[in-house]
């Protein structure tokens, strides 16, 4: 991210859990996307079979610090809706 404070980084063991590469990734907490569901931003995971389009849930202490972030960003007024459908 172009400003670490606004994202945080996915740990390690959480992104083994979802089998996700060993690279660093981040969820920028200033941006909501938008965009149709489904639609042509949605594709299947490579290789999956049958056809599956989530690599699973994030636990939920993960996912309620995430939604507090993104709650502060909009309280800030620093959170930015990015149109992403094609």
């Amino acid at each position: 991210p172009a400003d670490p404070a606004d994202a945080v980084e996915i740990p390690a063991p959480l992104k083994a859990h979802l089998v996700l590469d060993d690279t660093p990734s981040w969820i920028v907490v200033t941006e909501t996307n938008d965009f149709l569901w489904p639609g042509p931003d949605l594709r299947p995971i490579a290789g999956s079979k049958p056809s599956r389009f989530d690599y699973g849930m994030l636990p939920p202490r993960f996912y309620a610090y995430l939604r507090d972030r993104i709650l502060q960003s909009h309280a800030s007024r620093a959170l930015q809706q990015i149109r992403r459908t094609e």
